[in-house]
């Protein structure tokens, strides 16, 4: 049995658009398990808010760089670590763009194979461009602005990192958008569409 870490943002943890969170079942991470015929580990690990490596002011332990490593030591040993981060990097506070988003994803590869105290193997890594940001609404609107048009170029530096970092990769607005409701996270669809794109990258790995 092997275990497969899914390091992401509010997507990844299962975010209802406008608020909430999905039953289990309908989270992209459940739908790949079963996909997977439950032979597999396949943990949750996502957190709304998460950035790359960027301090968020209004919301504490955010930065994905500062807690991979003690989440694959925590869940270790990791097999396959898939990394869907990046969106919260376009917030309007940030100010940054895909370029340093992508650059973000490329820190936590970095900390990922890194030595750790348990001797734990480096996991095999697929990177996954978050899917496009699309009108955002609500109060969202103001939190995105100008993000419209920075996600745009999710696709091309993140494929380039992922090249660079020997990762496989998945281009999400390849498959999917997000959802109409809100702009930003994903509708049922999306999460089983991202589940179903995923498949064959873990197996693939996995063989």
């Amino acid at each position: 049995m092997a275990t497969i870490l899914c390091y992401g943002d509010s997507l990844t943890w299962g975010a209802v658009p406008n608020g909430g969170r999905y039953m289990k079942q309908l989270r992209w991470t459940s739908i790949l398990d079963e996909l997977l015929d439950k032979e597999h580990q396949v943990i949750n690990f996502g957190l709304p808010g998460r950035t790359t490596l960027w301090e968020d002011p209004f919301r504490d332990g955010r930065v994905g760089v500062t807690y991979i490593q003690a989440a694959l030591e925590t869940f270790g040993p990791v097999d396959v670590l898939i990394i869907m981060l990046g969106t919260n990097d376009l917030k309007r506070h940030f100010n940054v763009g895909a370029f340093e988003a992508a650059k973000g994803v490329e820190k936590i590869i970095e900390k990922a194979r890194m030595p750790n105290s348990q001797d734990f193997p480096a996991p095999n890594i697929i990177v996954v461009a978050p899917p496009n940001i699309m009108s955002p609404t609500g109060d969202m609107a103001e939190t995105f602005s100008g993000a419209v048009e920075k996600s745009q170029y999710f696709h091309q530096h993140y494929q380039n990192m992922a090249m660079n970092n020997d990762c496989l990769f998945l281009n999400a607005a390849g498959v999917l958008q997000a959802s109409q409701a809100d702009g930003v996270h994903l509708d049922t669809n999306g999460n089983k569409l991202l589940a179903e794109a995923l498949e064959p990258f873990v197996v693939k790995l996995l063989s």
